[in-house]
C-alpha cells in the first residue's frame, strides 16, 4: 500500500444568511518512504482568518473509486472518537439559544458528521435510514456506522449540506411552498408502504431486529421528553394513550366530551420530528429528510402530532402539515386534549388504575 500524505484546508464560508458551506482543497504528494499519512484540516469562518484546529498521523488506505466516502469509512471507532475532541460543533446559523441547537453533532470531515448522545440515540436511528434508503426514494444521508462507548452512542453518516426550512421558510415564494409540501407528501406515503417483519406483526415503537424485546418510544408525539412503554401491540400503545387522555380530564377537571383514541388504520413507519429543522433544501437540489431518532412503528397520525411541536410555527405550516401528514381531525381533537397528561401530567398515574 503506497502511502499518500495529504494536507486539507476547509473553510467555513457563508455565502448566503441561510447556508454554510464546507470548501476544501487538496494537495496529495506520493511518496514510498513514510508508512503514515499526515492529516491537517483547518476551519474558519467566512472572511475570518481560518484556524487550525487538528493535525493528526493516521494511517490510510489507498482510495476506493467505488465509494466517495473512503478515507472516512476506513477510520477505526477509536480514530472517529478522537476526531469529535477537536472536530468543530454543527451549530444553527444565526441562533445562539443553546435550546434551539441540535445535540452535540461534529464535523469530521466536509463529507461526513457524527451525531452523539445517550439515551435517545441508538441503533435504531441507523436501522431506520437505512431502511428507507432502501424501500423508498426518500433522500436520507448515509448511515456510515454506529458504535457505543461507555454510555455514550458515536452514529457516523454523510454530511447533507444545504438550508433547513427553518431558517429559509420565509424567503421562499408561496409556490415554492407548496412544491416543497407536496413533495414532503409523497415522502409520508413512501414512509407508510415500507414493510418490515416488525410494521407487519404491528409492533409499535423505535425500529428493533429483536420483536421479542420491544425498544421503548421517544419523540414529540409522545407528548414529553421521556421514554414510554414498551408495548408489545397496538392494544397495548392505545390503552396507554387513552390513559393519559383520563389523567388530563381528571387533573384539568374538563374535556369528558372528548372521544378516546380509536385505532382506525393500522400501524406505519413515521419520522416522528418532520418540523423544519428536519428538512433540508441540499445544495444538490434535493429535498433532504433528517434527524430519524424519533422515528418508529406509530398510527399514521403521529406524523401530523410530531409536526405540532414546531417552534415558532412557520407561516403557512398549519396548512403544511395537514397536506403532508392528512387531516385527521378526530385524532388530533383527542390528541391536544390528552397533552397535558402526556407532557406536565407524565407521572400521574391512570385514574383508571389508581383510584384517587
Amino acid at each position: 500500500m503506497t502511502p499518500i500524505e495529504t494536507n486539507i484546508d476547509c473553510f467555513l464560508k457563508r455565502p448566503t444568511r441561510a447556508s454554510y458551506t464546507l470548501v476544501s482543497t487538496t494537495t496529495l504528494s506520493h511518496s514510498a518512504k513514510h508508512s503514515m499519512r499526515s492529516f491537517s484540516f483547518s476551519v474558519g469562518l467566512g472572511g475570518l482568518r481560518p484556524f487550525s484546529w487538528f493535525r493528526q498521523t493516521v494511517a490510510q488506505p489507498e482510495p476506493d473509486s467505488k465509494s466517495e466516502l473512503w478515507w472516512e469509512e476506513s477510520l477505526t471507532d477509536q480514530e472517529i472518537i478522537e476526531l469529535c475532541h477537536k472536530a468543530p460543533k454543527l451549530r444553527i446559523p444565526g441562533s445562539s439559544q443553546p435550546g434551539l441547537q441540535p445535540p452535540p453533532i461534529f464535523i469530521i470531515s466536509p463529507r461526513v458528521i457524527v451525531k452523539t448522545g445517550w439515551y435517545t440515540l441508538g441503533e435504531f436511528e441507523s436501522r431506520a435510514m437505512e431502511i428507507v434508503r432502501a424501500q423508498t426514494s426518500i433522500p436520507v444521508p448515509k448511515p456510515l456506522r454506529i458504535f457505543k462507548r461507555g454510555d455514550t452512542f458515536f452514529l457516523a453518516m454523510e454530511y447533507i449540506k444545504g438550508r433547513s426550512l427553518d431558517w429559509c421558510w420565509d424567503d421562499l415564494s408561496l409556490w415554492r411552498k407548496f412544491i416543497i409540501a407536496w413533495t414532503l407528501r409523497g415522502y409520508i406515503r413512501q414512509l407508510r408502504r415500507v414493510r418490515t417483519v416488525q410494521i407487519e406483526r404491528q409492533v409499535p415503537g423505535p425500529l428493533t431486529d429483536d420483536l421479542s424485546k420491544p425498544l421503548k418510544c421517544f419523540g414529540p408525539a409522545m407528548g414529553a421528553e421521556y421514554h414510554c412503554g414498551p408495548f408489545s401491540s397496538a392494544a397495548a400503545l392505545f390503552e396507554w394513550l387513552n390513559g393519559r387522555l383520563r389523567v388530563s380530564q381528571y387533573i384539568l377537571d374538563g374535556g369528558f366530551d372528548i372521544p378516546p383514541f380509536v385505532q382506525r388504520e393500522p400501524l406505519v413507519l413515521v419520522h416522528g420530528d418532520l418540523t423544519p429543522r428536519n428538512v433540508v433544501l441540499g445544495d444538490d437540489g434535493k429535498l433532504w429528510m433528517i434527524d430519524w431518532g424519533s422515528s418508529g412503528v406509530y398510527p399514521p397520525w403521529f406524523e401530523a402530532g410530531g409536526m405540532l411541536f414546531a417552534d415558532p410555527q412557520p407561516s403557512w405550516w398549519l396548512w403544511v402539515r395537514r397536506l403532508v401528514a392528512g387531516w385527521y381531525a378526530r385524532d388530533m381533537h383527542t390528541y391536544v386534549g390528552a397533552l397535558y397528561g402526556m407532557t406536565t401530567g407524565f407521572f400521574v398515574p391512570d385514574p383508571l388504575v389508581h383510584m384517587y
